[in-house]
């Protein structure tokens, strides 16, 4: 006689914030790299409930308004905690967003490319089905051990600190 194994289900909750860990990528790799190169990005959008990425995807279909977002609720990593919109304090939109990916990627983040260049996000390999499922990326590590002791101290990070880390031209 087998034993009759049962399994119970429990729905995972659903994040109300951003990721800890991909926060302290964006602020301490993203953002100071963008700044150490002549950039001044300001974080535009973040965390998004499945409410709110509703609303969005609705505007222009649905709703009066342009189509901003290509992504229902759900199918976001603004969803997840996983990414941000970002823009320059002073140019706006108006920035060289090839050099801005080439940030974003050595410092582990994904551009959404074309259509959405303004979007970083990590994903890690996982789908939005995944990330709708419970699962997670592993965590980010910051490239080099100077932008974490910049970040500690306050002090900014230059571009002699890029070179010692090894970093790419940008």
């Amino acid at each position: 006689m087998s034993a009759r194994i049962s399994y119970a289900w429990k729905p995972v909750p659903l994040p109300t914030a951003m990721n800890p860990n991909f926060m302290r990528q964006v602020n301490d790799c993203f953002l100071p790299t963008a700044k150490a190169v002549g950039y001044d990005l300001r974080i535009t959008a973040g965390f998004r409930s499945f409410a709110e990425q509703k609303a969005i995807y609705d505007q222009g279909r649905t709703e009066n308004g342009d189509i901003v977002s290509e992504a229902p609720p759900g199918h976001s990593l603004h969803n997840y905690g996983y990414a941000v919109d970002v823009a320059d304090e002073t140019a706006g939109y108006k920035l060289d967003w090839q050099k801005l990916v080439k940030i974003g990627a050595y410092c582990g983040l994904e551009s959404g490319g074309v259509g959405d260049l303004p979007h970083f996000e990590y994903r890690g390999g996982l789908t939005t089905d995944q990330f709708l499922a419970g699962m997670r990326p592993p965590p980010l590590e910051l490239p080099c051990k100077i932008m974490a002791d910049k970040a500690k101290s306050g002090r900014p990070l230059t571009l002699a600190d890029l070179k010692n880390c090894g970093a790419p031209q940008f």
